[in-house]
């Protein structure tokens, strides 16, 4: 019991010693606090608040690949909104390539053909390896999931051509949006290219997504 009478005053002559300062220093001074404590805070209590300097951690943001002028010019060639391109290393890799000359066999920014090009995106973009030719992707059916009709199409999807005269997959590109895919083309390089183009319309053959199980179309 002696102990007990010992303690309580302890605790009161604390109490009482902080309670006659001015200075709120090592008061618990959040109101929100003192609110689940019982306590009320006092008008120093909340001066010491916001006299202080808080310092909030900065949210991690993922880095601008593009700029918004970048999303504004492809959301004009390909025919939709801007936010509607939100697929930052993909255009970001687009905006990059676009241009380079075609050379058949080439695999570098001096000249690139159609399936080197296919096959650097995949890697870079989405960290898939994908066959070197258009008929080896095609035919790869362990990784690629194959469709005929151009309304399934989503981007990121291969589309794959034939010339009438060809028995193997002559062309292949990547599908963005709005029927328009990037390819590299003999006669004007890697391009944005429309769908319904009567060459494009004509030698289409069908198209494929790399089978996972969030993309499989079955």
């Amino acid at each position: 019991m002696k102990n007990k009478y010992m303690l309580a005053g302890l605790v009161l002559f604390f109490v009482c010693s902080c309670g006659g300062k001015k200075d709120a220093i090592g008061m618990i001074t959040d109101p929100y606090v003192n609110a689940e404590l019982g306590r009320r805070p006092q008008v120093d209590d909340i001066k010491v608040i916001r006299d202080m300097e808080i310092v909030l951690e900065e949210e991690e943001k993922e880095p601008l690949l593009i700029t918004p002028g970048d999303r504004a010019y492809f959301a004009k060639v390909l025919g939709v909104r801007p936010s509607e391109i939100t697929n930052q290393k993909l255009y970001a890799y687009v905006k990059e390539w676009q241009g380079v000359p075609y050379r058949y066999g080439g695999e570098t920014k001096r000249g690139i053909d159609c399936s080197a090009l296919m096959r650097d995106l995949y890697k870079e973009v989405y960290g898939i390896l994908l066959p070197r030719t258009a008929s080896e992707i095609m035919l790869n059916d362990d990784h690629v999931e194959r469709f005929r009709s151009i309304k399934y199409l989503r981007e990121g999807d291969l589309v794959f051509f034939r010339s009438n005269n060809e028995k193997i997959m002559t062309h292949v590109g990547i599908y963005l949006k709005n029927n328009r895919f990037l390819s590299a083309t003999e006669s004007q390089g890697v391009q944005i290219t429309n769908l319904d183009d009567p060459y494009w319309r004509n030698t289409y053959r069908l198209s494929g997504r790399i089978r996972t199980e969030e993309t499989s179309m079955r």
